[in-house]
């Protein structure tokens, strides 16, 4: 019986002790919070407007290959000379929005079509930030 007794003691310690080295499974919060380990760009969007060859070469809805945004969406809505990426009201945000094509739940999500649109245009044009802080600008 003491056998028995010293086995069931010795096991449980080795369960709890294995139980209490076990990670903790991280919350749902958890998630958003490296999710958001760097602030939200600030784009210039006026500053933008004033270098690119036109609207197009930003704003875009590809079919076989081809840009077919009509232009004219675009002038539809009035831009502010500075906007916060990423933390925009999603109800407020018009049709050529970046995010009403790259929201959360789109095949490019809005961080990726983010970096590739920004940091391929800066990287071709030999101008504008390529590294993470540069853009993500911690207060």
């Amino acid at each position: 019986m003491d056998k028995i007794r010293t086995r069931s003691c010795v096991t449980s310690f080795f369960m709890l002790a294995a139980l209490a080295l076990c990670p903790v499974a991280p919350t749902a919060g958890a998630a958003e919070a490296d999710a958001k380990q760097r602030p939200s760009v600030s784009f210039p969007h006026e500053m933008h407007f004033d270098v690119a060859e036109d609207c197009l070469s930003c704003h875009h809805d590809y079919q076989d290959g081809e840009n077919v945004l009509d232009e004219d969406l675009l002038m539809e809505t009035e831009p502010e000379e500075t906007m916060v990426l990423n933390s925009m009201d999603r109800e407020e945000l018009s049709a050529v929005s970046c995010v009403s094509c790259h929201g959360d739940d789109a095949k490019t999500g809005p961080m990726d079509a983010f970096h590739n649109q920004c940091i391929s245009c800066h990287e071709a044009e030999k101008a504008g930030p390529v590294m993470c802080g540069e853009c993500h600008v911690r207060p």
